[in-house]
């Protein structure tokens, strides 16, 4: 769901608008029932045409005298915010020249459609009773709170261009209103995750490159897809469409219940990882990566207390080194890590939910056991370990589906040794890589930094981590100057990123 609207208005604004948009009209197949009209915005180089069996699955699963309009004839095949009100406006004739005598309307967009219809009924929130997103969501230019007119967002746990984390970030704001499902907002701004549903599901007929490129296997067919949308799609309409009897409102809002329901349970495993990122305050992950590097024996572990600071630059991180104190036999080891997330400042569905990795800082096994003293502790672990002790953390929280899908067909991750840095800077400006091996695996390296006990410059005994599958490392000894000694530096692989890559990026390219 690409977006670069400012270059695309530019270019639409330079090609002659000669034949304008169209309207193909499907006539209701139901001759009972409240009479409305839907109009359907296509994706992005993909024709209106293509929505036609899409919409006839919803006439057919519609209690309504269900009429439809399929907008068309957009320059490139492309909607656009200079074409779609006239787009709309034609279909909206057409319907009402050919027999339709109410003016309930609702509009449905897929993918980039969705991104410029939110546009348009933000500001004309009266040309429609509700807007239905297919393969798109509302992106955070519209709070789902304030946006003027009822909104079912629906995707797939298979849309490969739509990753699953932009329907879990819109259902986390869905629950940050009504975490009971007990409001109108169930039926106003339902979010729903389809099981088994693809990007490419919701049109017909060829689909443009960057589908056949980004898009994930699917396993349904058309028909039972479109099912699936229509059923809830219709539901939707009948929840916030006047002349419904109360019954059939019941029984729709029921639906959307058990359907956002049925995504909680989808995205369960979304809420517990992304937390252990950042939950507010700290960094459970890295805190977890310190302890795992220490180590110490369960008779010790009363007296260790390990403390992560999250800081919001490089620079802060750069002049910040961990630190071990003791105060009586209390020992407590202070970490520090950066959060590194991808840049999106348009909210495209494109780049990770999740941190590229976590620059972390920590502190050597063997300079906390200087403090903490002599034990049975555990054999040293390298950034190596810990990354791949990340990806376990991920796949055993990740549905079984899921697990089934990434181990039978799924790319899978390969975990490279430590990019061993001598320097800081070195170690900062390294990265962790996903190296794909030609042979349906990914290697993921650490840049890493570890010191001795006698390291230089106050960088003693220090541990940091970040993500891409070779990680930059950087490890001092305990003897090394200037307060250097006894480092554990790494780019650490985020438990959240490895889930995202399992629910969607190991899935990319692989045979249905």
């Amino acid at each position: 769901m690409r977006f670069p609207v400012p270059a695309l208005v530019l270019l639409l604004c330079g090609l002659p608008h000669v034949l304008g948009t169209s309207c193909k009209l499907l006539r209701p197949t139901n001759t009972d029932g409240a009479e409305m009209g839907l109009i359907i915005v296509p994706g992005a180089y993909i024709k209106g045409t293509a929505y036609q069996p899409l919409a006839q699955t919803i006439q057919d699963l519609s209690p309504h005298k269900l009429w439809v309009g399929l907008t068309d004839g957009y320059v490139t095949d492309l909607p656009n915010p200079l074409e779609l009100s006239s787009a709309i406006q034609a279909c909206k004739q057409a319907i009402v020249q050919d027999g339709m005598k109410t003016d309930v309307f609702f509009i449905g967009a897929h993918s980039l459609g969705g991104t410029f219809l939110q546009m348009y009924l933000s500001d004309n929130p009266r040309q429609a009773k509700g807007m239905l997103l297919w393969g798109s969501y509302l992106t955070s230019s519209y709070p789902m709170s304030t946006f003027p007119v009822p909104v079912l967002t629906l995707n797939g746990d298979l849309d490969g261009l739509v990753r699953l984390g932009y329907s879990w970030k819109k259902y986390r704001e869905f629950v940050a209103m009504d975490g009971n499902f007990s409001t109108a907002y169930v039926y106003q701004k339902p979010v729903v995750v389809v099981p088994g549903l693809n990007h490419g599901h919701i049109a017909s007929g060829p689909m443009p490159s960057n589908v056949l490129n980004m898009d994930l296997p699917a396993e349904m067919t058309m028909e039972q897809a479109h099912r699936l949308i229509a059923n809830s799609s219709v539901n939707f309409m009948v929840a916030n469409s006047p002349n419904n009897t109360a019954a059939m409102q019941a029984a729709a809002v029921k639906h959307l219940r058990t359907q956002m329901n049925v995504t909680g349970r989808i995205l369960a495993p979304f809420d517990i990882i992304s937390a252990l990122d950042y939950d507010g305050k700290t960094s459970p992950w890295v805190t977890t990566a310190q302890q795992s590097i220490i180590g110490a024996p369960a008779a010790l572990q009363s007296k260790l207390t390990v403390k992560t600071k999250v800081v919001d630059n490089i620079l802060e991180l750069g002049d910040n080194k961990p630190k071990v104190e003791k105060e009586g036999d209390m020992v407590t080891v202070q970490t520090y890590t950066k959060l590194d997330y991808p840049l999106n400042p348009i909210d495209n569905s494109e780049p990770y939910v999740s941190t590229n990795m976590l620059s972390t800082k920590m502190k050597r096994q063997s300079a906390v056991v200087q403090e903490l003293g002599p034990g049975d502790y555990n054999s040293p672990i390298t950034c190596k370990d810990l990354n791949q002790m990340a990806f376990q953390i991920a796949s055993t929280a990740a549905s079984s589906t899921a697990m089934t899908r990434y181990q039978q067909k799924g790319h899978h991750l390969t975990f490279a040794d430590d990019e061993m840095k001598s320097t800081g800077s070195g170690w900062l400006s390294g990265a962790l890589t996903f190296e794909d091996q030609g042979d349906g695996t990914v290697k993921v390296t650490s840049p890493a930094l570890v010191t001795g006990l006698d390291a230089w410059f106050g960088f003693d005994g220090m541990h940091y981590y970040s993500l891409q599958v070779t990680s930059p490392a950087l490890v001092t000894g305990l003897d090394a100057w200037f307060g250097f000694d006894g480092m554990h530096y790494c780019k650490l692989l985020s438990p959240f990123r490895a889930l995202e890559y399992i629910y969607t990026d190991s899935l990319r390219h692989v045979s249905s």
